[in-house]
């Protein structure tokens, strides 16, 4: 009967502990018992999610067949030299023959297509063998691309990429993500406790909106207005190119329909190309503007997927929202810290329109999708901006040693209880040795510093 009883009240507590997002029930879930536990019930957590590799008798027969496929990939496409133009250029490239006069080379393009191409010798400055090892291909690797068997898979850097979008998307995407990770790991590294080898980083990149919004539906059902999302539990960066999104072809068709309504209307020949070169600047202008999107979107969600990857963020959810939003945020910049045009002009309509929040009830909320709920009268948009603010606060010299070590508690709570029972603000406010009501009136002001310093 005692037993029972216990029984009964673990499970309270853990029903509890789920229902308030409380970090126990996430640490309990990585403990022998509560492993079991989630596999009976079917709980998603980090703790179970896909292996890295397994050893080659653990394959299926289909996982060995696309093993063998991605490795014959490998060893006709890895390049063996590299060659300096005198121009300036790199080439990673395979030689095909070699004379005294010529080079022979073919450049592969991410399993999408191959250049053949007769270098002159005398255009060369130097040539040296390949040495970057070629990638291990894990199961994991096969797994995701039997995901989707028509993609193409390569590996780029840290990153292994499935897209089936044009080469020249998924290389301007890849560098967009090496250089994000190259500036997260020199502002981060001192928080970084699970260092990455090369490639270990999963990238899916659709070329269209429709793909990107099957596969969410699927695995990420509660995203449904999402432009891209990392997910923990795949840990993945899923996102399509904006160019494709649903907003950006309906603008297009808008603009196409009112050019054609002028160029009926129009009486001679140079009102017509003066109204296809408006046409052309406007799509120019949609194009970029898609570009950009794509490349914000990258590095948000990139912040997300290192965030998680490295463990600079817990795998317990010890993080309250605007912590996970506002590092997200600060990477969106192509400069991190600097402030995006969309954040100001949230940030200067809620001072503007006085409806800035407290920040005891900002920096409380446990879950980004809660922003709304919990902060009536703003839109998630906007608590994102506020979460940047305070994580740009933080990211100052004068605080950012201090601020490190709070992030560092947040990785591995000396007590849980006590971290759910203190107010966050109370927390952080000791962490950068202020009393509240400093850290409050310090922020605030920082947001006009902000809001001065670009008007």
């Amino acid at each position: 009967m005692i037993g029972m009883l216990v029984l009964v009240a673990a499970a309270a507590q853990l029903v509890l502990w789920n229902r308030e997002y409380d970090p126990r029930f996430c640490q309990f879930l990585g403990t022998p018992p509560g492993q079991a536990l989630s596999r009976v019930m079917q709980w998603p957590n980090l703790y179970n999610r896909q292996l890295s590799d397994k050893p080659l008798e653990e394959y299926t027969d289909d996982e060995r067949l696309w093993r063998q496929k991605l490795l014959r990939q490998l060893s006709q496409s890895w390049p063996t030299h590299t060659l300096e133009l005198q121009n300036g250029m790199t080439k990673h490239v395979r030689f095909i023959e070699v004379d005294s006069r010529f080079v022979s080379v073919r450049e592969h393009f991410g399993g999408q297509g191959e250049l053949d191409t007769r270098i002159p010798r005398s255009d060369i400055e130097r040539m040296e063998s390949y040495t970057y090892p070629q990638p291990t291909v894990t199961w994991r690797d096969v797994r995701f691309q039997m995901e989707y068997p028509d993609f193409h898979l390569t590996y780029s850097g840290h990153y292994t990429v499935l897209s089936d979008a044009p080469y020249y998307q998924i290389a301007s995407s890849v560098e967009a993500l090496e250089e994000l990770r190259e500036m997260y790991l020199g502002l981060f590294n001192p928080l970084v406790r699970f260092p990455k080898t090369e490639h270990g980083l999963q990238v899916l990149f659709f070329s269209r909106e429709s793909q990107y919004r099957e596969h969410q539906s699927r695995s990420a059902p509660a995203l449904d207005d999402s432009v891209g999302y990392y997910s923990p539990l795949e840990d993945r960066l899923v996102i399509f190119n904006h160019q494709f999104s649903e907003r950006t072809v309906e603008n297009r068709r808008q603009v196409s329909e009112e050019v054609r309504e002028l160029l009926e209307q129009s009486r001679s020949t140079a009102e017509r190309q003066h109204i296809l070169q408006l046409q052309q600047r406007i799509e120019d202008e949609i194009r970029n503007h898609a570009r950009l999107e794509t490349l914000s979107t990258l590095r948000h969600e990139g912040a997300h997927h290192l965030s998680y990857t490295y463990g600079v963020h817990s795998w317990i959810h010890a993080e309250n929202a605007w912590v996970i939003k506002g590092l997200a945020s600060y990477f969106e910049s192509p400069h991190p810290g600097h402030p995006t045009p969309s954040h100001l002009i949230s940030l200067l309509s809620l001072d503007k329109d006085n409806r800035m929040p407290g920040l005891d009830k900002l920096m409380s909320i446990r879950q980004p999708e809660s922003f709304e709920a919990e902060l009536p009268g703003l839109k998630a948009y906007e608590a994102y901006a506020l979460s940047w603010s305070l994580f740009h606060f933080c990211m100052q010299e004068a605080y950012r040693e201090n601020f490190f070590h709070y992030l560092r508690e947040l990785q591995a709570p000396s007590s849980i209880r006590t971290l759910m029972s203190t107010a966050r603000i109370e927390q952080l406010a000791d962490a950068l040795e202020l009393t509240v009501t400093e850290l409050d009136s310090k922020w605030r002001r920082h947001i006009r510093s902000l809001l001065a310093r670009s008007a």
